[in-house]
């Protein structure tokens, strides 16, 4: 494990809005993250909570999605003054200020070879990055891919228009870093995201794959997902592999008939217990998601994971109606949530179902801690783990199963 730090810091830290303690040893980094635990959780949960360390603390990010922006110019310049434009992320609590990003510790270690030769492009053929205030510029977002275990890499340009100069890029990417997929993404809302209204792949697969290995009893589980522009994976694959372990471990006791995978995504911890259940129902509300999870199912010749289009509040009341509870209480139900949480009404129809088992997997554990009293209602803490999935910043995830009363 890498715990020593660099000789020097990433140049950006201090004003980029993406670490905040890239200047700490990595051990204090843990210590102040289990301290914010126990700060959130010692009035709820009867024992300490420990923080598993990431494999890696360096470019452990399998993604990155920097924007392109007109410059920003702290003071104010003359009216007309030009403005070049710039590959990067916000600046730290300034969501209107782009900086121009040269590299990123954090990121896959190609991102300074990837931000030269998307500069030289757009350079050479005079793209502008869009303009909010005046209309003008095609350029939007950069998204790129690189998975941990095989080395695929995938570089998505967000557009305004498809019908750009692409050889000569396509030619750069797939001779300097060996890419296998290369997009474009059109993106006419007046955002900069890495989201895209329409795909169009330029060169290479339309997907690369990452593997996700699992110990079982002395035998090792290998799955493949299948990742497109559009999917969501978690972003440090060494990390959430540790995470997957857990819940694994987890579901191999409750040793469930019947599963519910809530906020499934492309239903990568569904497929990862797939062998521990009869039946898995995955729950999503982004079809592209659902396509995903359809297609990974397939390529891991899985066939008992059922994956339903629907946000989970209304598939929860659909089924879950006063006294009339259609859904099994013996089952174990898997929620992870976006940052937001369940929310009450989400909470107040899992403790009128009160399946026997759940699984809360917490980007926000602080969020979490406000959830969890009204759950105790009715279920018991049997296990909480944290893992630190964003080294050199303030986040973590958190896993807890509850065990009902």
């Amino acid at each position: 494990m890498q715990m020593n730090m660099c000789k020097e810091l990433c140049k950006h830290f201090g004003y980029c809005g993406g670490c905040d303690f890239q200047n700490l040893e990595y051990e204090e980094q843990l210590r102040q993250k289990e301290a914010e635990i126990l700060k959130l959780y010692k009035d709820i949960i009867p024992f300490p909570i420990s923080i598993i360390p990431s494999p890696t603390i360096w470019h452990y990010r399998n993604k990155i999605d920097p924007v392109f922006a007109p410059e920003h110019f702290d003071v104010p310049p003359p009216p007309d003054t030009p403005r070049k434009t710039v590959l990067g992320f916000k600046k730290n609590r300034k969501w209107y200020a782009t900086f121009q990003l040269e590299e990123c510790l954090i990121g896959p270690e190609e991102v300074p070879e990837l931000i030269n030769i998307i500069r030289n492009w757009y350079v050479k053929h005079g793209y502008e990055a869009y303009n909010r205030r005046t209309g003008k510029g095609v350029l939007k977002a950069l998204l790129f891919r690189k998975a941990k275990k095989t080395n695929d890499k995938m570089v998505c340009i967000i557009t305004r228009d498809l019908n750009l100069h692409w050889d000569d890029l396509i030619e750069a990417l797939s001779k300097n870093l060996n890419c296998k997929s290369v997009y474009s993404g059109l993106l006419n809302r007046p955002v900069d995201i890495s989201l895209a209204e329409h795909w169009q792949l330029l060169y290479g697969e339309p997907h690369i794959t990452e593997l996700i290995t699992i110990k079982d009893k002395g035998e090792i589980k290998t799955w493949q997902f299948n990742i497109s522009p559009a999917s969501f994976f978690q972003t440090n694959t060494l990390a959430a592999e540790l995470m997957f372990q857990k819940i694994y471990d987890w579901v191999s006791t409750i040793a469930p008939e019947i599963v519910f995978d809530l906020y499934g995504g492309m239903g990568t911890i569904g497929i990862v217990i797939s062998p521990l259940a009869k039946v898995i129902y995955s729950v999503d509300c982004v079809p592209s998601a659902i396509d995903d999870g359809i297609k990974n199912m397939k390529v891991n010749n899985i066939s008992n994971i059922q994956f339903t289009l629907s946000t989970v509040r209304k598939f929860l009341s659909e089924r879950v109606v006063g006294k009339n509870i259609n859904l099994p209480k013996d089952a174990l139900v898997i929620v992870d949530p976006p940052r937001e949480g369940l929310t009450p009404k989400i909470v107040k129809k899992l403790l009128e179902w009160q399946p026997r088992n759940i699984i809360y997997v917490s980007c926000n554990p602080k969020i979490f801690s406000q959830e969890l009293p009204l759950l105790k209602e009715k279920y018991k803490v049997s296990d909480s783990q944290a893992y630190d999935l964003f080294p050199h910043t303030r986040h973590f995830e958190l896993l807890t199963l509850l065990t009902a009363k």
